[in-house]
């Protein structure tokens, strides 16, 4: 009778990394494996170039007990981490160690929760690649409105429906763009665009006459944001191996 994945006692050997860190993620059999870890921060990255990948899986080597399952620019991988509080600051930890151009996306289960943890980290990193931030180490709570509009079909099409206007005006999606990422800020956004700041409420005026969302209002600002998130899904690539 064979043994799940993990036992070293007993007639099978350990199988391969690769091999364990997929069946760990897809659900297979391993709870009853006792030199596995109890839980694990689960990172699922993409990075710019293949050296990322390569960076990664170098310095998993002297992770002991971390798993990983990579492609050239990406994959996941897998941390030993007892408690959720510290998920975070270990991925962050190996995020710092890799150059820039790589994004992580982290969440944190027992065993028997993988699956479902590598879902969320597989969100967390679709949507932070789609929406265009920063290189890092992201969580859920980074990017929870956004993954809860990814999650939901109905209401990402609907937002999608809302923001064409916009998309297919390049002078409103660009002072939209800046005036998001100035924080709402009209005279920096204005700045940014190298216009008038006259000339800016001008087309924030009509970004709410196309999309019945005011700019800047909060509930705008939210609405609009997760509408260009779920425009960017659309068009996005497959970020991640599968499994």
């Amino acid at each position: 009778m064979s043994r799940p994945i993990g036992i070293s006692a007993g007639a099978k050997p350990p199988l391969p990394e690769t091999t364990a860190a997929r069946a760990l993620l897809t659900g297979a059999e391993v709870a009853s494996a006792p030199d596995l870890p109890p839980a694990y921060a689960v990172a699922a990255f993409r990075s710019a170039t293949p050296s990322g990948a390569a960076e990664v899986a170098s310095l998993l080597r002297t992770r002991a007990g971390a798993l990983s399952l990579l492609s050239p620019r990406g994959g996941y991988v897998l941390l030993p981490c007892p408690v959720s509080r510290h998920a975070g600051d270990i991925v962050r930890d190996l995020h710092s160690r890799i150059g820039d151009g790589t994004w992580m996306g982290v969440s944190w289960g027992r065993r028997a929760d993988l699956p479902h943890v590598r879902a969320t980290a597989a969100d967390v990193v679709t949507v932070v690649l789609a929406s265009a931030r920063d290189d890092g180490v992201y969580e859920l709570r980074d990017v929870l409105t956004d993954v809860a509009v990814l999650r939901q079909p109905s209401v990402s099409a609907r937002l999608v429906r809302m923001i064409q206007p916009v998309v297919d005006r390049p002078q409103l999606l660009e002072a939209l763009r800046a005036f998001l990422d100035e924080d709402g800020n009209r005279a920096g956004a204005a700045r940014r665009l190298l216009i008038h700041r006259s000339t800016l409420d001008y087309r924030l005026r009509a970004i709410e006459r196309l999309t019945g969302a005011r700019p800047t209002s909060p509930l705008g600002v939210l609405t609009l944001d997760a509408a260009l998130t779920a425009h960017a899904l659309v068009l996005a690539h497959p970020f991640l191996p599968p499994l």
